[in-house]
């Protein structure tokens, strides 16, 4: 009994210490609140399509960006599928996979398409 009880502990040990590193590698939540770009920040715009893996991995990069860039700017998204985002879609023309940059009155000054580094964006920033 005390095997199996040993056993047990061990086995539930595992898992969580395997859940817990999965969810630490996760990338984290972007924000989809389009109502902070023009807020002083430069805003980064991502359009995001569940349907592409290059989101999935541009998302990794923003990630990544984030942490590099801190409070400097702000990474938001878009999903091509919102219908709450159709205003913010049509007032840009963007598609699937599109970047926008927008300076800190909220104008739009650049835009490009994923695959962009984090560093690439980093250094897209740092030059508006």
């Amino acid at each position: 009994m005390k095997i199996l009880k040993s056993k047990l502990f061990w086995t539930v040990l595992s898992v969580t210490a395997s859940l817990a590193a999965i969810f630490s590698l996760m990338p984290k939540t972007i924000d989809m609140n389009l109502e902070r770009i023009g807020k002083g920040q430069k805003a980064v715009v991502f359009v995001y399509d569940l349907n592409l893996a290059a989101s999935h991995q541009q998302t990794t990069e923003i990630n990544k960006a984030q942490s590099l860039v801190g409070d400097q700017a702000v990474f938001l998204i878009v999903n091509i599928g919102d219908p709450t985002a159709e205003a913010f879609r049509a007032r840009y023309q963007v598609r699937s996979l599109d970047i926008l940059l927008f300076n800190g009155g909220g104008e739009l000054v650049d835009r490009d398409r994923a695959l962009l580094s984090a560093e690439g964006l980093t250094a897209w920033l740092s030059g508006i």
